[in-house]
């Protein structure tokens, strides 16, 4: 498919107090920036909006677009900002709803970008340039386009989610091993680049009796009886796996996560940070870090059963960019999981012994689970993901989902209130 220029010239052309194809837009008369027509001594017109004291001005330039369903479009235009505090809370632009994004943070003019899918004639076909909250400064918009493109190849990752089931016998450790062995080789089988097994999982299904404690049944790390099983399985299978377990370190035990890559070599490991009473009995310490892993497929990010409770730890993930959360859990609630998904706009894939492992998308939707012995799997898309049932386009921005320029308050007075509120 060769790429054409739908839309807008590179410069802007026109004559007489609005450029041709292009109108000012507020929702009220008292709330309209100062608005002109900037003429560019190169010759082309550019679209000024400038404060006038008040800071709840609100108001747009607004051109079209030809664009047609299904097709896939890059959309790009400057801005040249003066004097404002905040660019990021006052100066944007959207095409058919979705927000376009600064393409370099330290750009000079900034350079706001998108790829997108044209998916739904309600979208429009707008090409709006935005200015608000701002009681001062200047934006300058240039050099708007939209661009039709082939559809990008986007970057996937199959992942997996092992559950077991109960069994009609208690177990012995060794069984539960066996277990573990045979449930990532049918995890194998179905070639993912990652697979999850629960928490703790070398003690599901033994009887505390049987295992005696969990300084009892905790083992080394990466050489234990379960990391070698794991290890083998990743190097087998060419995947990278994760488990939970419980590990010695030195004098200290850890509810732990560890990971290992397609050559079965570690490549890091999750202490759990929140503990539930009944771990700080059992001598269990606590984790101090929310580690990130680059994989070769893209970022994730791991916690561990009651850390889910704590909608921050999710949060911090998707500010650091994770695209996939995962969580060894042997209990939780599934309407949490698939709330932290869409709160965050990211995946997040839940390994279970009690509810269903479950394979969630950036949406809340539910991809694949299963409530029995056996492994789920889905194929993610890293690079275009949902972020509500209805697919709405104006929250597509990425993590956290909800683009910065729509929220109403000044985001780091909302986090020096929250801090004081949460003061003992």
């Amino acid at each position: 498919m060769t790429t054409e220029n739908l839309v807008l010239n590179a410069e802007l052309t026109g004559s007489g107090p609005m450029p041709e194809g292009w109108t000012f837009d507020s929702p009220r008369k008292e709330l309209e920036p100062r608005y002109a027509v900037d003429r560019s001594p190169h010759g082309g017109t550019r679209l000024a909006l400038e404060g006038t004291g008040c800071r709840y001005a609100f108001g747009c330039w607004r051109g079209s677009a030809n664009l047609q369903v299904g097709n896939w479009y890059r959309a790009t235009v400057k801005a040249q900002v003066e004097n404002i505090e905040r660019p990021e809370l006052s100066v944007f632009a959207q095409v058919a709803k979705h927000f376009l994004v600064p393409r370099d943070s330290v750009e000079r003019p900034i350079v706001l970008e998108r790829v997108f899918r044209h998916g739904e004639p309600s979208d429009g076909n707008a090409v709006e340039l935005y200015l608000k909250a701002t009681e001062s400064g200047r934006v300058v918009w240039s050099e708007p386009c939209v661009i039709r493109i082939p559809e990008p190849a986007f970057r996937t990752a199959r992942v997996a989610a092992i559950r077991f089931g109960e069994t009609r016998n208690p177990l012995t450790m060794e069984q539960q091993r066996s277990r573990i062995a045979e449930k990532l080789d049918q995890a194998g089988r179905l070639s993912p680049d990652i697979v999850a097994v629960t928490e703790v999982a070398p003690i599901v299904g033994i009887p505390e009796e049987v295992y005696g404690s969990f300084a009892a049944c905790a083992e080394t790390v990466p050489d234990g009886p379960t990391c070698r099983i794991v290890a083998d399985a990743a190097r087998k299978h060419g995947m990278y796996a994760l488990i939970g377990i419980l590990e010695r370190r030195g004098d200290f035990l850890f509810n732990t996560a560890v990971l290992f890559d397609r050559q079965g070599e570690l490549c890091g490991q999750y202490d759990k940070t929140h503990l539930t009473f009944n771990e700080l009995q059992g001598g269990i310490s606590c984790g101090d870090g929310f580690p990130v892993f680059d994989l070769d497929f893209g970022r994730i990010g791991i916690h561990i059963c009651y850390d889910e409770w704590f909608p921050e730890v999710a949060r911090y993930y998707a500010h650091q960019g994770v695209e996939i959360l995962f969580l060894p859990v042997m209990g939780g609630k599934p309407i949490t999981w698939r709330t932290r998904a869409l709160d965050n706009g990211i995946y997040f894939v839940s390994a279970s012994t009690g509810p269903p492992s479950m394979i969630i998308d950036s949406s809340g939707i539910i991809l694949a689970e299963t409530h029995g012995d056996g492994v789920v799997s889905a194929d993610l898309n890293l690079d275009y993901r949902e972020t509500n049932w209805y697919r709405d386009p104006t929250l597509s921005y990425g993590m956290p989902c909800i683009a910065p320029q729509m929220r109403m308050r000044l985001s780091d007075q909302l986090l020096d209130d929250l801090h004081r509120a949460m003061k003992y």
